[in-house]
């Protein structure tokens, strides 16, 4: 009879099943990631989509600033007037 005493043994199977752990949830991260992407397609190919991102254009745009003049051009323009 041949009996290996092996003292990594709880070791090498905790490190295959965290192996296993790590496939298992990189491939639901995939699945739910292709999930997302269908409804996120499907979101916005719909009215709703297109509306929403309409409206969220015009606020966007409608509350934009009017980009301000460097301090140089402010001090020019008040240096003419005197």
């Amino acid at each position: 009879m041949n009996i290996v005493f092996d003292p990594m043994k709880k070791q090498k199977l905790k490190l295959q099943q965290a192996s296993v752990n790590a496939n298992l949830a990189k491939q639901y991260s995939i699945r739910q990631l292709e999930n997302a992407k269908s409804k996120s397609e499907s979101f916005i190919s719909s009215p709703t989509g297109i509306a929403s991102m309409f409206v969220a254009g015009s606020i966007k745009g409608a509350t934009t600033d009017v980009p301000k003049p460097p301090a140089s051009i402010i001090l020019s323009m008040l240096l003419k007037l005197f």
